[in-house]
């Protein structure tokens, strides 16, 4: 038989009326529950394996999950959402001491990601007590669900302690599991204490206090600190200003001083090579073919002056179009430090051709150069979320 139980809210005290809206089975039984929004996910990083919840910012998608599921050293994380969508990430933010981190995933991930960040005001004034009962979600990549039923059992300023209220035990692998109390989230799990059958949980308040601005602020327009543009160990005045100017006026991202606290991260680049060469202008190859075909032109091979007209016509543009252009080839490396977590990089071999242009000063080629190659590379980089 099943015992169908609704959630009505918290408001002040907590009881066990603020229960779930979830089908509860017999012991041990999988069960389905509709928790508002909620996105659990599988993470594996080597032979680790923990769980978290997929949230979303502006266009990132950032895991939270306990610390200790990740290591905090630039090594690929997988991650598995309850349809099979996967996608890889790494740490972005990592507090050993509460036990959080966060796991930013590449752009273009496949995993479900549309919660937004929750409210979590409520828990300023709750009470708890023996009755509460809450819930962790187990997920399995094939879509199946367990739920976990937890009662409240203690707890200090920053955690909250619980233990299981039947045979569903909780699993060292549910570290970082969202821990709920109807659909708002109160905690995640940091620590499985078989020994004493208590479920350490990190609150969400404090997660909150943590985490909480990056989500709330605006994505894509955090302060970063800058330290410029190298080239052959020595930084480069030009073009660490034309980079500066593209993180202010094209990406909108306030520049701040290395060391002020607003400062997401530090941004800095380095130019490994770059090298230039002439390239034939596919332009006048193809203006050529055209003034070759002025006679043979179905529409003009009748009328001399009309056959002279488009020889006219086209040798002038000719007369005013390079015959070669400029390539530049430059690889360039971008790296970003947060404040806290893993540095993330990238090393890109890009080529660029000048326009067809004449008249160009070498300060304005190179300027457009640098902001065009930088743009690309920094698109990958901070597409992770890293300096948010």
């Amino acid at each position: 038989m099943f015992l169908f139980m609704k959630g009505d809210g918290v408001n002040g005290d907590i009881d066990g009326k603020s229960a779930r809206r979830c089908v509860w089975g017999i012991v041990g039984f999988v069960a389905a529950c509709s928790m508002a929004h909620a996105q659990p996910v599988e993470l594996r990083q080597g032979t680790t394996a923990g769980a978290g919840t997929a949230f979303r910012r502006g266009d990132v998608c950032v895991v939270l999950t306990a610390a200790h599921v990740t290591r905090d050293d630039g090594s690929e994380i997988v991650v598995l959402d309850r349809t099979g969508g996967r996608a890889t990430g790494q740490v972005s933010y990592s507090n050993p001491q509460y036990d959080v981190a966060l796991v930013t995933l590449q752009p273009g991930f496949a995993v479900a990601c549309n919660q937004r960040w929750p409210d979590t005001s409520w828990m300023a004034s709750a009470s708890w007590n023996s009755r509460v009962q809450l819930d962790a979600v187990r997920h399995y990549p094939n879509g199946r669900e367990s739920i976990i039923g937890l009662r409240w059992a203690g707890g200090t300023d920053s955690t909250l302690s619980l233990a299981r209220v039947d045979r569903m035990e909780i699993r060292e692998s549910d570290s970082g599991s969202l821990v709920r109390l109807g659909d708002r989230p109160a905690g995640m799990v940091k620590l499985v204490d078989t020994a004493i059958d208590r479920v350490e949980v990190v609150r969400f308040d404090v997660i909150d206090r943590l985490v909480g601005e990056r989500f709330r602020g605006a994505a894509g327009n955090a302060p970063v600190a800058f330290d410029g543009v190298s080239w052959r160990g020595q930084r480069h005045p030009n073009w660490t200003t034309y980079v500066a100017s593209w993180l202010t006026e094209k990406a909108r991202r306030p520049v701040v001083p290395a060391g002020d606290p607003q400062a997401r991260c530090n941004i800095r680049a380095q130019v490994i090579d770059w090298g230039q060469s002439n390239v034939e202008n596919p332009k006048y190859a193809e203006l050529q073919t055209s003034l070759q075909g002025c006679k043979t032109n179905i529409l003009f091979r009748k009328s001399n002056s009309a056959i002279k007209f488009c020889e006219d016509s086209l040798r002038q543009s000719l007369s005013t179009t390079p015959r070669v252009l400029r390539r530049h080839s430059i690889q360039l490396n971008v790296e970003a430090q947060p404040r806290s977590g893993a540095i993330q990089s990238k090393l890109r071999a890009l080529e660029y051709s000048e326009p067809a242009e004449s008249g160009r000063s070498r300060p304005d080629v190179e300027l457009e150069v640098m902001q065009a190659a930088f743009a690309t590379v920094a698109k990958d980089v901070l597409g992770t979320g890293v300096c948010e």
